[in-house]
């Protein structure tokens, strides 16, 4: 683990909380019930087949129906993790998460924020953890579809610009103006 992670994590559980917002996906639900009945229908066909022990030439070989079963297992999970967006700040820092993936900034390396006003499904191509580049601009996008976006510009790092989707804009920019001293 590098010293820059020992330092996030140690200013992170020593900080106050002072916002949290949970951004849910609402179609993520409807995703994994689907995702999991083709699961279920995949794992049946594929002991159907063992059990049986047939497979003629016309037939879909076994093999077939437990990639299936084992790709959606996959798939389920994935949209599980994404099915949320959580945005925590705290008096040093924000972080953002989706389940097990997240992007921790701290205040002293935030020089603005803005509401994103560019097109997230052309810009960046859909919702979950995105990389995009806006006027020139490197940006790490944390989208979730049809929710507003708040831009943080970073002073340094990979990315000159941190996106990421809130129900509260105002909100969150009020927060992050208020730390930052804007």
């Amino acid at each position: 683990m590098a010293k820059d992670d020992i330092q996030k994590m140690m200013a992170e559980a020593s900080d106050t909380e002072i916002y949290r917002e949970v951004v849910v996906f609402t179609m993520g639900r409807a995703i994994i019930v689907l995702f999991m009945v083709l699961t279920t229908f995949f794992l049946a066909m594929f002991i159907s087949d063992v059990v049986s022990g047939t497979t003629s030439e016309e037939e879909t070989p076994g093999w077939f129906y437990l990639m299936m079963c084992l790709f959606f297992v996959l798939m389920t999970f994935f949209i599980a993790n994404f099915g949320k967006l959580v945005i925590k700040a705290t008096s040093k820092s924000l972080t953002v998460a989706y389940g097990m993936f997240k992007h921790f900034i701290l205040w002293e390396n935030v020089a603005d924020c803005y509401p994103d006003e560019v097109s997230a499904l052309g810009n960046y191509g859909g919702y979950g953890i995105r990389v995009g580049r806006v006027n020139g601009k490197s940006r790490l996008v944390y989208n979730v579809l049809g929710g507003e976006r708040v831009v943080l510009v970073l002073k340094k790092g990979k990315f000159n610009e941190f996106v990421f989707s809130t129900n509260e804009p105002d909100a969150v920019m009020g927060v992050i103006k208020g730390r930052i001293g804007k």
